[in-house]
């Protein structure tokens, strides 16, 4: 049996508890300080977008494969990364497309061996300057926090723009490495493009759409399962792989900043973060799911 109770407003508690795990979840307004809505940090949908478009490209072999994120560049070397299951869509060669519509001839890297996780790298070479993406840090991020995706579908030649919420971050990868979700929905084509947050960082590589037809992810990296209301969860949201998980396996080319702590002064209880508000539903679904006891 489940009781919940969410009280809108200044003075709110919000109460639950289950009687088959002992779980008990309390949050009061008098009790919790409120970040100020406002953070100088934030940017405006538009400018994330903006930075989307300058570090996404296209990724083609004898037509469209997918998307790419553009991550390092060393002298006239690029490097895209991408999802391996773009990369084995079509045999050699590779192209990429650059946001200027330039198009350059690609190859794997071989630096890195990804495995069984759903990354690859390619490489191209180019006088150009292109805007490479700033990396943030995945490890921050909780249930209803902003998130962009940008992509590119065979039906669309214009670069596609989606916001959404972290909807779930798993204790563990699910298999491909994928382990952040949200509610963005993503189109067929836009695999390998970046997921950034509100600061326009880069947080992880877009890779699965929700509510796929076929070969939903149904197993962790370690080959368990995951229990039924987790399972639900996972195939009503998209997957990205986080950027942690790349500079572990990639620290050449992925390097990330440490997570900051957030200081904030007795004063700013005053103010009110409404979006954190609305977003304490997702939360509790978030931690209802993952402890497996619906």
């Amino acid at each position: 049996m489940i009781g919940k109770y969410l009280l809108s407003g200044l003075n709110f508690t919000l109460f639950f508890v289950t009687c088959l795990g002992g779980i008990v979840i309390f949050l009061s307004a008098q009790q919790t300080t409120f970040l100020p809505s406002s953070d100088s940090s934030q940017l405006s949908d538009y400018q994330v977008k903006q930075t989307g478009k300058l570090i996404t490209v296209k990724i083609l072999s004898n037509g469209f494969l997918g998307t790419g994120t553009l991550i390092k560049k060393q002298g006239e070397i690029y490097t895209v990364i991408t999802n391996d299951h773009v990369l084995n869509a079509s045999n050699l060669p590779y192209q990429i497309q650059t946001p200027d519509g330039r198009i350059y001839p690609a190859k794997i890297s071989q630096i890195v061996k990804f495995g069984d996780h759903d990354l690859g790298l390619l490489q191209f070479s180019s006088e150009q300057i292109y805007q490479i993406a700033t990396m943030g840090n995945s490890s921050r991020l909780t249930v209803g926090d902003k998130v962009f995706t940008t992509g590119f579908t065979n039906e669309i030649k214009e670069i596609i723009f989606i916001k959404g919420n972290v909807s779930l971050v798993l204790d563990k990868p699910l298999e491909g490495s994928y382990q952040l979700g949200y509610t963005n929905n993503i189109n067929k084509g836009m695999s390998g493009g970046p997921v950034l947050n509100i600061q326009s960082e880069l947080v992880g590589i877009n890779g699965l759409h929700k509510n796929p037809l076929w070969e939903t992810p149904d197993l962790y990296i370690d080959g368990s399962q995951p229990c039924k209301p987790v399972q639900d969860m996972i195939v009503n949201s998209s997957w990205g792989i986080p950027i942690e998980t790349i500079a572990r396996l990639a620290p050449q080319f992925v390097q990330i900043k440490p997570p900051q702590l957030l200081i904030v002064s007795q004063d700013s209880g005053k103010f009110i973060n409404y979006n954190y508000l609305n977003n304490l539903q997702m939360q509790v679904d978030a931690v209802v799911a993952k402890s497996c006891q619906l």
